[in-house]
């Protein structure tokens, strides 16, 4: 029988070759590729083949290229072989073929499923990927492993004569002259091909394989001779095939390999005498349960690192997802406040261009309707009356004088407003400037914090003030009239009331005080009218600070 030893991988474990120098975290939730890779490689090097298995499957996680996920996946998939989870060995290693994009990892890759197909005797299948795994990167020794490998699956398709002449070749090889151990191999399994087919050949080469072996102090690769010459000797001497099947199981014990121990008593128990038989059976028996049950036990945990695996990597793309849909929340967001903050800032522009205009439009109708008149009056004065005449004369300087003051006026009320310092003495000096002798302004603004206030907030306030007073002078005929102005935490509080005659119709109220509701919406803030017949006027204003 051909022991699956020989299908152990055709190249030195990769191991370390996609290792990196690193510090690591010894953190799972902090662990990276390499720091992943690093512990599974240490763990298998100790034989831990569970610890290996799920730090491999960690890194096959964290892999963030296909070349480090192919190599994680290869080397589960050895775990499983070592452990005889055939089935989940080639789910594992098709993953990692799906995943390749490495020409160095693909031949790899069929050696795997060529060990795979023979474990399960599919041989056929197996010795396709053999013969795919052999290519013109290999080396003339790599190359020569490869057909070994086909020709143990020759042999465990009692396909002898194929084996034979396949082994003839490789034997021939030059290559191997320097790889010992491979050839012994070689020798073993030409001399096993041999010994099926009855040729005296046999006994010749198993034990030259057996003797180069036992030269290069190789105790586990000497058991398989020892195994096929226990074999060879089991009808021609009995004795002699229970000698080499002890040292098979006794070489089996040392290197710990229950496969192999299992495979040495069947051979002993068959080169048995009666009184020993049933000892070497219970004992074969125990062992295989104890293989059966560890081996499955392996499987099942392998299985639940997978689907725990599987969990975490679903819960990861979940996490992942409500981090990116908050992400685009956050966006949209503030894409909405950037474009609701632009809408009010042009809708502000338009108000104050619209409040420019009207003011603009005051002015002119103020300029046509008490300058223009009266300057068209004086221009006529002069042109027919005798200015030589001292009351003539008196009478144009008076008329000059008073479109002169209205002029002031109407520059005064329209001028840029002083926001420093001054501000407030100028604001009281404006609303002082409406007292009559039949109408008094009182005037409470020492609550009014106007160095923290902004340059845009005074003026509209003075503005706003201005064409209440205009507005009250006009049309309120009024006795007493009170402002009041403070600063209560983040806003301005503000209020105007007289005692006039009030109107019924605030909307037309309204609409010749449109420049000053403006203002205040244009500063995010409030203003209200409150007016009845004979009940006086009164506004209140309140500004964010």
């Amino acid at each position: 029988m051909i022991l699956k030893r020989f299908l152990f991988p055709i190249f030195i474990l990769l191991i370390f070759s996609c290792k990196k120098n690193s510090d690591y975290d010894t953190d799972f939730n902090s662990i990276n590729y390499d720091d992943a890779i690093k512990k599974a490689a240490e763990y298998l090097e100790n034989q831990k083949y569970d610890s290996a298995f799920y730090y491999f499957e960690k890194a096959n996680i964290l892999a963030t290229d296909k070349k480090q996920k192919t190599y994680a996946l290869m080397l589960m998939a050895d775990i499983q072989i070592i452990n005889s989870d055939y089935t989940g060995a080639e789910t594992t290693i098709t993953q990692a073929y799906e995943n390749c994009d490495n020409p160095e990892y693909l031949t790899y890759i069929y050696n795997t499923f060529g060990r795979i197909y023979q474990e399960l005797n599919d041989y056929n299948e197996s010795i396709i990927y053999y013969k795919k795994c052999y290519n013109d990167t290999l080396s003339s020794s790599n190359k020569a492993i490869i057909k070994n490998n086909i020709s143990v699956n020759y042999i465990e398709n009692k396909d002898y004569k194929k084996a034979i002449q396949l082994l003839k070749t490789i034997a021939e090889d030059d290559s191997l002259q320097y790889n010992k151990a491979q050839h012994a191999r070689v020798l073993d399994n030409l001399g096993y091909a041999y010994f099926k087919i009855n040729h005296d050949k046999a006994f010749p080469l198993l034990n030259e394989a057996n003797n180069l072996r036992n030269s290069l102090l190789e105790v586990n690769e000497s058991i398989s001779s020892q195994i096929h010459l226990s074999e060879y000797f089991q009808k021609t001497n009995p004795k002699l095939a229970y000698q080499y099947a002890q040292k098979a199981f006794n070489a089996a014990q040392i290197v710990n390999s229950p496969d192999d121990k299992l495979e040495a008593l069947k051979f002993m128990i068959e080169a048995s005498d009666s009184n020993q038989t049933k000892e070497l059976a219970l004992q074969q028996i125990h062992l295989s349960d104890s293989i059966t049950k560890a081996r499955q036990i392996a499987k099942n945990q392998f299985a639940k690192i997978k689907f725990d695996s599987k969990k975490a990597t679903k819960e990861l793309e979940r996490q992942k997802q409500l981090k990116e849909y908050f992400i685009l929340g956050i966006v949209l967001l503030i894409g909405l406040a950037i474009f609701i903050y632009y809408r009010i800032k042009i809708s502000n522009r338009k108000k104050i261009e619209e409040t420019a205009f009207r003011t603009e439009s005051r002015i002119a109708k103020r300029l046509h309707d008490e300058l223009a008149n009266d300057v068209h009056n004086a221009i006529a004065f002069a042109e027919t009356q005798n200015l030589e005449n001292p009351l003539n004369k008196e009478a144009l300087l008076e008329n000059l004088d008073t479109i002169y003051c209205r002029t002031r006026n109407i520059s005064a009320e329209n001028r840029d407003i002083d926001t420093g310092e001054n501000y407030l003495e100028k604001l009281k000096a404006l609303m002082a400037s409406y007292n009559a002798d039949d109408r008094n302004v009182i005037v409470n603004v020492d609550g009014f914090q106007h160095q923290k206030t902004s340059k845009e907030i005074k003026v509209a306030i003075h503005r706003v003030f201005q064409e209440l007073l205009v507005n009250m002078k006009k049309h309120s005929q009024c006795t007493l009239v009170g402002i009041s102005i403070k600063t209560d935490k983040n806003r301005i509080e503000a209020t105007y009331s007289d005692n006039g005659i009030g109107t019924s119709n605030l909307l037309n109220l309204k609409n010749g005080l449109q420049n000053a509701e403006n203002r205040i919406h244009s500063l995010k803030g409030t203003i209200t009218f409150d007016t009845e017949p004979n009940k006086g006027f009164k506004v209140k204003i309140t500004i964010p600070n």
